[in-house]
């Protein structure tokens, strides 16, 4: 959607923006994806989205806030993904089998390759930007879902296992991003969600 208005994020009545906000964080998602937070310039996030410094301030604020606000977008998605994954896999252990291969599948992906920017920046700045602790939100909301979809492989009315359960895959999942990013082939991916397809079998 389009950006156009004359107001901006802070309020104040000024020319209007002409350029579409949301095609701007699209690039600038990759663009920090691809070289992380501290080695983006802000030349370089000029140069990739194509606006000028100062309307980039206008409407983001500065580069603290801009990536803020790139990651609560790239995190929406994700977890947009997640429930819908989770949505259409079915019940029982069943289900968690299904998502599992589907994250794999995604993981193994071009664009799932680089693993997952909310993983990457909490490495890279410990989790946290002022005013946004975005690691305990990203594990916070990826814990929730999980934990739906563990509920329909186990007794619901057992909430003590339905969160261990949900924090063993929060941890698992969690940690294929940090070794992709690392590097990890596809052979490598399959062999550890095999090991967690091996335990989820058990349930």
């Amino acid at each position: 959607m389009s950006t156009t208005t004359t107001l901006t994020p802070k309020g104040s009545v000024g020319r209007p923006r002409l350029y579409d906000e949301e095609t701007v964080l699209e690039s600038l998602t990759s663009l920090f994806w691809r070289q992380g937070y501290t080695q983006t310039s802000m030349a370089d996030i000029v140069e990739a989205s194509g606006v000028h410094k100062p309307s980039l301030y206008r409407t983001f604020g500065s580069k603290e806030e801009l990536f803020a606000t790139v990651l609560r977008r790239y995190l929406a998605e994700r977890i947009a993904m997640f429930a819908a994954t989770i949505g259409s896999a079915g019940e029982g252990v069943a289900a968690v089998h299904a998502f599992l291969e589907a994250f794999e599948a995604d993981a193994v992906s071009e664009r799932g390759r680089d693993g997952c920017l909310m993983v990457m920046a909490s490495n890279e700045l410990r989790g946290q930007l002022p005013g946004y602790d975005f690691a305990t939100d990203y594990r916070r909301q990826m814990r929730e879902q999980l934990g739906v979809l563990v509920s329909r492989a186990t007794d619901p009315a057992d909430e003590q296992l339905v969160g261990r359960r949900a924090d063993l895959l929060t941890t698992c999942l969690l940690g294929v991003q940090v070794i992709l990013r690392s590097g990890a082939d596809a052979d490598d991916v399959h062999r550890y969600l095999a090991a967690l397809h091996d335990t989820v079998d058990t349930w």
